[in-house]
Order: C-alpha cells, then structure tokens, then sequence
C-alpha cells in the first residue's frame, strides 16, 4: 500500500466517520448537555468514552468475530440495558432541571463519571453492532478490494479520527457558547436533553420488545 493509497483511506474514512457522528442522537445530546452544565471537558470525555466503545465494535469486525456480534440472544438484553442506561441520564437530568441544582458547575467526579457514562451509552446501544455489521463489513471488503487486508486497519482508522474530530469540534463549539448560556437557559437545556434521552429510551425498550417477538 502506497502513502497516497493511505491517505485516501484515511481520508475516506473520516469523512464517513463525520457522516456517523454528527447526526442528532442521545451521544451528541449528552455531549451538550453535559458540556454546558459541567464544561467542554465533560461534554469531550462522553465522546471519547463513546468512541471507545466503538473501537471495541469495529476490532469484532476486523477479527472476523461477527457471527458473535449479530447474536439475536445478544440484541434484546442490549436493548433492555440501553434503554436503563439513557432512561436513567435522562431523569437524573429531568430532576437536576426542576430543582436547578448545580446547574453551570464543573466537577473533577462529574468529568470521571462523563467517560463512563458516554462508553456505557455507545456499548449498550444495539444500533452501534447493527452499524459496524453493515457499513464496518462493507469498509473492510472495500479497502481489502482495494489495497488487501493491511488497508483494514487505516480505513477504520479514519473512521475513528473522524469522529474524534467531531466530538472534538462538538466540544470546542458548546465551550464557545457557554458563556452565553443563564441559569434560566441551562435549565431548559437540561430538561430538554433529559426529555430526548426519555424518547430515546423508550424507542430502545420498543426495539428490545420487537426483538422478542411482543410487539
């Protein structure tokens, strides 16, 4: 593989990895939300955390291990634990807005739990195995197509360089307007995030009963 091939693949590869990252889900809401409540730091460490869960998805691709990974017996309890995860950020988030408790503070244990939190929200979200399944398998057959096996890794390398580059610019736009951020606003903000958070657990619990043959 040449240098310019690996460009190209990393190239490619961001871009799709924008493509993932940057549409409206419960990651990117908790990004915003906990970065205006806790600061950019926060809102950062749940991309990454995010992201980290997503490596773990994409080296079962790369292995070869996806037999493992679209297990129907794996999908409904991921479902049922995804929807427990944001069911929970998400009324934490509904109480800290009606009684404005520390609202607009930053906390060192606030930073520790927000890598946590956005790696158990990536990990137990079903929709994240369904995607590396299908477009993951695809880059890899497409890069080994193109360069062989070695270019795997780069293109998914870009995969993930892309999306470390929108949490990082998602971070860096919520720092900037912080500042103009009242108690009054943060206080919408944070019922709204934990509003959507609600909606997306629900959807999860609905996809966890489907998976179960009740709906």
């Amino acid at each position: 593989m040449s240098l310019l091939q690996a460009i190209g693949l990393i190239a490619y590869g961001m871009g799709i990895g924008v493509a993932l990252a940057a549409p409206v889900g419960p990651i990117n809401v908790e990004i915003i939300r906990r970065g205006i409540q806790h600061g950019a730091w926060s809102g950062w460490l749940v991309g990454l955390g995010a992201l980290s869960a997503d490596t773990i998805f994409a080296a079962l691709i790369v292995s070869g291990l996806t037999q493992f990974a679209d297990s129907p017996s794996l999908r409904a309890p991921l479902f049922l634990a995804g929807a427990a995860m944001l069911g929970s950020v998400g009324y934490m988030s509904l109480r800290t807005a009606i009684s404005r408790e520390q609202l607009l503070e930053g906390t060192s244990r606030s930073r520790t739990r927000s890598y946590v939190t956005g790696f158990l929200m990536a990990a137990l979200n079903p929709m994240g195995i369904v995607y590396w399944l299908s477009v993951g398998s695809a880059l890899v057959a497409e890069s080994v197509e193109k360069v062989g096996r070695s270019g795997s890794p780069v293109l998914v390398g870009g995969v993930f360089f892309g999306i470390f580059c929108w949490v990082t610019l998602l971070a860096i736009l919520v720092r900037a307007g912080r500042r103009f951020v009242t108690e009054r606003v943060m206080q919408w903000i944070t019922g709204l995030g934990g509003v959507l958070l609600i909606g997306f657990a629900l959807w999860f619990g609905f996809q966890a009963l489907r998976s179960l043959d009740v709906v």
